[in-house]
């Protein structure tokens, strides 16, 4: 069952990231598919705006959020820290260059955002988790 709430959120991360138009979702609820066959990958290098919008800003509290959550999510089904973060970076890194074919922008910078919820989520479970005492026997 949790697999199955980690997939579900891995696909509302990916419709959130790929629809055509984040606007037109946030704003009527339609999702909308538009296939580009050639992205420009040099996208990804983008610098972050020197303009920061209140839309622009909520999207990536929205980022660190969806991948914070996912993460958590992550923590409930595997033990691995590493093989938490390793598929919770891939899966940041897979929508960012995924967008790009989505007519989206995809940016490196994106990635670095996902990972401070990543980090935020795995730095919790280290605050809330207690270490297991190793015991001797003699």
């Amino acid at each position: 069952m949790r697999g199955f709430f980690i997939l579900l959120w891995a696909l509302v991360i990916f419709i959130l990231t790929c629809t055509a138009s984040f606007s037109a979702l946030k704003e009527s609820g339609q999702v909308h598919f538009q296939w580009d066959s050639h992205p420009n990958f040099s996208e990804l290098l983008a610098p972050f705006p020197l303009e920061l919008t209140h839309d622009f800003l909520l999207q990536k509290c929205g980022h660190a959020i969806a991948f914070l959550i996912l993460t958590i999510l992550l923590q409930t089904k595997f033990r691995s820290k590493a093989w938490i973060l390793f598929l919770a970076i891939s899966f940041a890194s897979l929508t960012e260059i995924l967008q790009l074919y989505f007519t989206r922008d995809g940016r490196i910078f994106d990635i670095a955002i996902d990972l401070i919820g990543i980090l935020l989520a795995s730095g919790s479970r280290s605050l809330f988790t207690t270490p297991q005492s190793k015991q001797t026997h003699l």
